[in-house]
């Protein structure tokens, strides 16, 4: 008599080859039930994916969804990367709340001080605000980064931020190669860091995880490099720089299109701002100036964004090249977790945070910049260290070493000697 193991295996053999249709009908109700079917333990019903970036700030990682229609109570899963730069949010979804806490709808907030009244950041009367979407390069891992660039107990004077684009290698072999040179002064120790988002270009992919790793000055955050992901770009390159290079007196962020006059910045620039506290210098745009635009056009702001207002209300930066005290570095994250997320950076980064921080003094250096390269090039190639331009924007191909050259070529004996030029310190 055959075992019982035996028989069943028969059994079931004779079954699917009898009953095919029956089989794949038991598996059809199958996956049906599995899909749909609330288990009555902890009445679950699926997995909810959001392809837009969710900002999860509380301990507790139970969160409310808002899907328009109601409100549904989830737990958060996980995030995951997907091969075309979008990121997917996934949470546990359960059909009714599971306790009285998961059932408000914001967070609290700690108290900031307020530069302005009518500043969009000011914290309503009972201190919360809805949950919504904050820049996603707060918490998330990089995707690359440096550890050796700023090594602890290194004296660094001063930070130059990059933001570049994933395709412009040449623009930031041309800033390593002129000012941006490690060795240029002989007893000011500057550091160049560059922040990157991602492309879907395999090649370009591969090309910039060697240009990592043979430079050591890149950052790469986990989002399409684009023009409107530029705010997820900066509030990343305050965080990196905050946690990775802390010593640093002071902090430049510019464009990748920016030349930077850094005789000009170590003689003039270096012994002020290095001793001031809670200090911006740029090309200021005064509260009240600058017109939001609704409708259409490349700087359009969607009517739920700044309501009410035709104006931004409040003084905000040209953000091609600005000067930021190192004392702000950590203030200006922090007010990142308080502030929702806005795609112009320069207004968001230099105006609303800023704001959110309170007690920051703004210097408009607009006479020492230029948007217009010629002109630039005109005023270094004839004044040399005399030109009162700190930096040169609007970058053209062979530009920056036609400036540099003509800066050193113009650098009197008393100068060379003065910044200790090519020399190890």
């Amino acid at each position: 008599m055959p075992r019982l193991g035996e028989f069943s295996r028969v059994y079931v053999r004779k079954m699917v080859s009898s009953y095919p249709a029956l089989i794949l009908a038991i598996l059809a109700f199958l996956t049906l039930w599995q899909t749909t079917n609330i288990r009555r333990s902890d009445e679950r019903f699926g997995y909810l994916n959001l392809t837009s970036g969710v900002n999860v700030m509380a301990a507790d990682l139970s969160v409310l969804v808002d899907t328009k229609t109601n409100i549904i109570n989830a737990d958060f899963k996980r995030a995951q990367n997907n091969p075309d730069g979008s990121i997917d949010v996934i949470f546990r979804v359960y059909r009714t709340p599971r306790s009285s806490e998961a059932k408000s709808t914001a967070v609290k907030l700690p108290q900031i001080h307020m530069n302005s009244s009518k500043s969009p950041a000011q914290i309503p009367p009972n201190g919360t605000v809805p949950r919504t979407a904050y820049p996603l390069t707060l918490g998330s891992d990089f995707l690359i980064n440096t550890l050796t660039l700023c090594p602890l107990n290194t004296p660094v004077d001063y930070l130059i931020i990059v933001h570049s684009a994933t395709a412009y290698f040449q623009r930031r072999r041309d800033i390593r190669e002129t000012y941006g040179g490690r060795g240029v002064f002989g007893d000011v120790s500057q550091r160049v860091v560059f922040m990157l988002g991602t492309t879907t270009d395999p090649v370009a992919t591969r090309m910039i995880q060697h240009e990592a790793l043979r430079h050591g000055d890149l950052v790469q955050g986990r989002f399409r490099d684009s023009y409107h992901n530029l705010t997820h770009k900066a509030v990343m390159g305050f965080r990196w720089a905050a946690s990775h290079c802390s010593q640093a007196k002071l902090i430049l962020k510019i464009d990748d299109d920016v030349f930077v006059n850094t005789f000009k910045l170590v003689s003039d620039v270096l012994p002020v701002y290095t001793t001031s506290k809670r200090r911006i210098a740029c090309h200021l745009r005064k509260a009240g100036t600058s017109p939001i635009v609704r409708g259409k056009g490349r700087w359009r702001v969607s009517d739920d964004e700044f309501k009410g207002y035709s104006r931004y209300p409040f003084d905000h930066c040209n953000g091609y090249f600005v000067i930021i005290t190192a004392d702000l570095l950590e203030p200006l994250v922090r007010a990142a977790w308080l502030n929702p997320f806005f795609w112009i950076d320069d207004v968001y980064v230099f105006g609303v945070l800023p704001a959110t921080v309170g007690s920051v003094t703004f210097v408009n250096i607009r006479s020492n910049l230029t948007l217009h390269f010629p002109k630039g090039k005109t005023c270094v190639e004839k004044e040399g260290f005399n030109c009162n331009l700190l930096a040169i924007s609007q970058y053209r191909e062979g530009g920056m070493e036609a400036l540099w050259y003509s800066l050193l070529s113009n650098m009197s004996d008393p100068l060379t000697t003065r910044f200790k030029l090519f020399q190890n310190s």
